[in-house]
């Protein structure tokens, strides 16, 4: 359903039903009781599709979508208001059809750290540019199919060079966050796949990363 939605003159409606309707029936199997184990949340995963309902507001985007209103109150600073804005575009929502983008999340529940890595192309004379934004994320159940999120802070500079040797080179102008927390829901995991939705009626599909050989 997410590779039809970005085939050219797809309808975009229809293609964000039919993947809705897909995470719906996923999440039957997911739950409690359901077919299919809740597999691990930890690890680094991949965005590969992103959009909010029509309850919330869709300009906020995915990393907004997840705080709740109080949160957002919180983060005051135009600064941080414009990223919020802006970073969820470049990480490939299916409403912007963002084109050369990368989005990584590392989720780590034993160490209590989760790391949102956005690199992304843009124009002449920015190039590429690398956007973290990083926090704090505790389970709230065994199985962590309900998480809280605390955003810290956030980075951003060039995107390092593997030539370089500096593939965990962090971004060069690091900026906190005023704590902002939101909740995250993790509806369906296993080995391959999560879907996760925000407070704010966002909607996540991410794909595992594989460890590196």
């Amino acid at each position: 359903a997410v590779s039809a939605s970005r085939k050219p003159g797809a309808d975009s409606g229809l293609c964000k039903r039919n993947i809705l309707d897909a995470c719906a029936a996923l999440e039957k199997r997911g739950a409690v009781g359901g077919d299919v184990p809740f597999g691990d949340v930890s690890g680094r995963w991949s965005l590969v599709y992103s959009t909010n309902d029509a309850s919330s507001s869709a300009a906020l985007g995915p990393l907004a979508a997840v705080l709740d209103d109080d949160a957002l109150q919180k983060v005051s600073n135009q600064l941080y208001k414009a990223f919020f804005a802006f970073a969820p575009a470049l990480a490939g929502s299916a409403e912007t059809n963002a084109k050369g983008v990368a989005n990584t999340q590392i989720v780590d529940l034993q160490k209590g750290i989760v790391d949102n890595l956005v690199d992304a192309q843009l124009p002449w004379p920015l190039g590429e540019v690398r956007i973290g934004v990083r926090g704090e994320v505790r389970a709230l159940d065994l199985q962590a199919r309900e998480v809280s999120v605390i955003f810290t802070e956030w980075e951003v500079g060039p995107v390092p060079s593997e030539r370089s040797g500096e593939k965990n080179q962090t971004p060069s102008l690091k900026l906190p966050l005023p704590r902002p927390q939101g909740m995250l829901r993790n509806t369906y995991c296993d080995e391959t796949l999560r879907v996760s939705r925000g407070g704010r009626g966002g909607v996540f599909i991410t794909s595992r990363i594989p460890p590196s050989t």
